[in-house]
């Protein structure tokens, strides 16, 4: 029988627990502050245990595809992005090595873009849109590329054609031509060297000193928000 975990009310057993609970899960939005914005698509969920510690640390926002995207998730994606105000928008890739991976990677891009820009010339229409707003983002893949097979030893995977009298995805003759017939999954990659990179290229994205600020005003808020509570009164 399948256990459920039960579902249990936020409560505290007094005002001092409750400050305790806001020194541990308050977090300011350090990208408040940047002048640039960044998240992070990944085709699959399989990795997200071995990179969530640290995109939490980064603040980061983590979308899962899970294959090709409704139109319902590509409308809620140009949404937010286009309520982001910022100058550069940089969303960073992590896909598998195979027909289908590239050419998701491509459709989610376009049909984003191009509704983020559609809501955009309507918002413009309106008169709602913030000055500086734009449609516009950029895609950067950080995995897995062609060269990672070599350099890291991963086990590659033959792509099925129709010629094997078997299930042939569509899109292979088009990445046979381009990377002959070899193909990996993300999970393949070092979790250390996904980490890495997903740092590095979100790192260069940063202003460091206005990080640094942020955290610094984030922890003078967590002590004012528990000094405030330890006034309250019969609180001793």
């Amino acid at each position: 029988m399948n256990q459920q975990v039960p579902k249990q009310p936020n409560v505290w057993r007094d005002p001092a627990g409750y400050a305790e609970g806001v020194k541990q899960s308050y977090r300011k939005d350090y990208w408040a502050m940047q002048p640039n914005y960044c998240e992070l698509w990944c085709e699959k969920d399989a990795i997200i245990g071995s990179i969530q510690e640290l995109t939490d640390e980064l603040g980061l926002t983590v979308r899962v595809g899970r294959g090709f995207l409704s139109a319902t998730r590509i409308n809620d994606i140009a949404q937010h992005l286009n309520s982001v105000n910022k100058a550069n928008k940089t969303v960073f890739y992590l896909g598998d090595h195979d027909p289908s991976g590239q050419d998701i990677q491509r459709a989610a891009y376009h049909r984003v873009q191009e509704r983020a820009g559609e809501l955009w010339e309507s918002e413009r229409e309106d008169d709602r849109c913030a000055d500086g707003m734009t449609a516009s983002f950029k895609v950067e893949r950080i995995a897995i590329h062609p060269e990672d097979i070599t350099k890291f030893k991963l086990p590659p995977l033959r792509i099925r054609t129709k010629e094997d009298g078997a299930y042939a995805d569509p899109r292979a003759k088009t990445f046979l031509r381009k990377f002959a017939n070899q193909c990996v999954e993300l999970d393949a990659l070092p979790p250390n060297e996904l980490r890495r990179r997903i740092q590095e290229a979100v790192e260069s994205q940063l202003d460091m000193a206005l990080w640094k600020r942020a955290i610094e005003i984030e922890e003078v808020e967590i002590r004012s928000i528990v000094e405030a509570v330890s006034a309250w009164p019969g609180l001793s």
